[in-house]
């Protein structure tokens, strides 16, 4: 019976990818973690939305949208990937999930609330964001959401947003891949799982952009965002008090 929970969970996160373009992570990883361990998950998780991005950059562009700037971005996301590997390895799956639920009932909040804020596109803070969200892609495989609110702050259009976005992911999940290899925190079981989502998250994505259509984006972004903050919750009262 949970591999028909499971499986349902990631066609509700892959029509959450396909309706706001990210937000696979964050919606799949808290309920997740109620049947596998961090070191297990969060390596198929990264693998799926390797898939999903290089859907994205395939497409035909008829400019060029990932200018110096927000190369630095990748740049800096690629190398503290690897420090967030290198935590995943050697935390404690219990402290980890702790860590990842308050992390997640925090992030939800700010964005159920829509607090909306501004920043300069400064190399400072193109090198910070690239480092948090790399960093944050390494060791929980949720970058999608802090991206999203600083480039949603630096105001870029809705295509440049995507092919960031999607090369962003790309390019740190490599380097994500690569470390969990060195690590060796790769194993025939993760690389089964990976395989049993891939088709689920094409149709799930598919269908979430034809979805688009009926249902309000925001809407359905409001509905997800609470599971994840319910999952959170759960997830943070089961460790501390069961």
């Amino acid at each position: 019976m949970e591999i028909v929970w499971i499986i349902l969970i990631v066609v509700f996160a892959s029509v959450i990818k396909g309706l706001t373009g990210f937000g696979f992570a964050l919606v799949a990883l808290p309920p997740l973690l109620f049947w596998y361990t961090p070191q297990e998950i969060i390596p198929v998780l990264i693998m799926s939305n390797l898939f999903a991005s290089f859907i994205i950059v395939l497409q035909k562009k008829d400019r060029v949208l990932v200018d110096s700037r927000y190369r630095t971005l990748i740049y800096y996301g690629a190398v503290f990937t690897i420090f967030g590997a290198v935590m995943l390895k050697n935390v404690a799956g219990n402290h980890l999930i702790i860590v990842m639920s308050v992390f997640f009932i925090v992030l939800s909040l700010i964005t159920l609330i829509g607090a909306k804020y501004s920043i300069l596109p400064s190399k400072l803070n193109v090198k910070i964001a690239g480092a948090i969200c790399g960093f944050l892609t390494g060791s929980i495989s949720v970058s999608g959401p802090p991206m999203a609110l600083f480039l949603n702050a630096v105001n870029i259009d809705n295509q440049k947003f995507r092919e960031i976005f999607a090369w962003f992911n790309i390019v740190t999940t490599i380097v994500a891949i690569f470390g969990y290899f060195l690590l060796d925190m790769l194993s025939k079981d993760i690389f089964k799982l990976t395989l049993l989502f891939l088709p689920i998250l094409y149709l799930g994505t598919f269908f979430g952009k034809r979805l688009n259509k009926y249902i309000s984006v925001k809407l359905f972004k409001t509905i997800a965002i609470s599971m994840s903050f319910i999952s959170s919750v759960f997830l943070l009262l089961k460790l501390l008090y069961l």
